[in-house]
């Protein structure tokens, strides 16, 4: 399995540690404030200062770690399925430029290229465009970015892996769309999505803060609060959530297209559905096997895709595990969902667990049920 899941259930873990240390600063400075010694009390206005330092720091570096494990893995995903000279021009040309300047500076093994030997970096180059099979891209020159990571630069990395304008293409993806409802209370999500302008601004934000404390930091009169320091860390969150369901998306157009092996096409019937929000489809049979727990996804232009499992599988009114190519469904087949599939969409149930989407803990829950 290749680490493109594990990207994000890492971020997300390291989001939960940074929302817990946010929670925890008011109630521990005001148990230090009520302390007797002086001291103590006077330390309450340094430890906050260092407190959103670690906070401001630690939120960019995670998020930077993510977009780069996110960026390498998908390029090495595509490496398994392309020949070298088969890659989007501009990863061949990153990949290149980067791996010769990496070579030319003379600094593998230091810093962020601890680790590599130039040996093993020129031994991947050689093989990458000696057309091998299986190569080995330069994790380090697919990442390498000289600024920091802004909307600008963001989509510059993805663009060299195939997936352009990544931040303007979110904008109506369903977690963003979610934050921004919520953070706005809002009754209803806009149709033109979270404005660019918005994003933007967040990342720029999260970006000079980051840098302000890396020279200098600031008056503690001047720091953000706790309540601003939880929004960073939900706007991260869903915009990481985001760009992932895009990558997501990608890869599984890619690598489970129309003419691929091990794909059920299902079809919604016209006028019929779908129900419960979004939850339930009618969908005609297929002349393949379905049952509950098989893993199942809708390809969407604006969230790049939904993916989950089957929940439920219902045929004239009665419950059942599995429908087998036989089985007789005049009516069409129901199949209950774990996410919301748009009217008319296709959906795609594969036959098989593909785990770099599909985690293996998912998979025994629904063996479970």
């Amino acid at each position: 399995s290749l680490p493109v899941r594990s990207t994000l259930d890492e971020f997300t873990k390291e989001l939960d540690e940074l929302k817990a240390l946010v929670d925890s600063i008011a109630p521990v400075n005001a148990a230090l404030a009520q302390h007797q010694d002086s001291l103590v009390q006077r330390y309450v206005v340094v430890r906050r200062r260092f407190d959103y330092a670690a906070f401001a720091v630690a939120l960019y570096a995670s998020f930077e770690k993510f977009v780069e494990d996110l960026i390498a893995a998908y390029a090495q995903l595509e490496s398994r399925r392309l020949h070298y000279m088969e890659l989007p021009s501009k990863l061949r040309k990153q990949h290149l430029s980067r791996t010769a300047e990496m070579l030319s500076r003379g600094r593998i093994g230091e810093g962020r290229y601890v680790g590599l030997t130039e040996r093993e970096v020129v031994k991947n180059l050689f093989e990458c465009l000696s057309d091998f099979r299986p190569y080995t891209l330069n994790k380090a020159a697919v990442v390498a970015h000289d600024v920091n990571l802004r909307v600008d630069e963001i989509d510059k990395l993805f663009a060299a892996i195939g997936i352009e304008h990544v931040c303007g293409s979110v904008r109506r993806a369903d977690a963003l769309l979610k934050w921004y409802r919520k953070v706005k209370e809002l009754d209803d999500v806009p149709q033109d999505g979270v404005p660019a302008q918005l994003i933007e601004e967040r990342i720029k934000d999260l970006v000079e803060r980051r840098n302000q404390i890396a020279h200098g930091g600031g008056n503690p009169t001047e720091l953000p609060g706790v309540d601003h320091m939880s929004e960073a860390v939900g706007f991260i969150r869903a915009f990481a959530q985001s760009i992932f369901a895009k990558a997501v998306g990608s890869y599984l157009e890619a690598h489970h297209h129309a003419a691929s092996a091990g794909r059920v096409e299902l079809v919604q019937r016209q006028g019929d559905g779908p129900f419960k929000n979004g939850m339930v489809v009618v969908v005609e049979k297929p002349a393949q096997r379905l049952f509950v727990g098989q893993p199942v996804f809708v390809p969407v232009d604006s969230t790049g895709a939904r993916w989950g499992r089957i929940q439920s599988l219902r045929v004239d009114d009665s419950d059942v595990l599995v429908v087998l190519p036989e089985t007789v469904a005049p009516q069409g087949i129901g199949i209950g969902l774990d996410f919301k599939c748009p009217s008319g969409a296709n959906l795609v149930a594969l036959e098989a667990d593909d785990d770099v989407v599909w985690s293996p803990r998912e998979s025994a829950n629904a063996s479970a049920a």
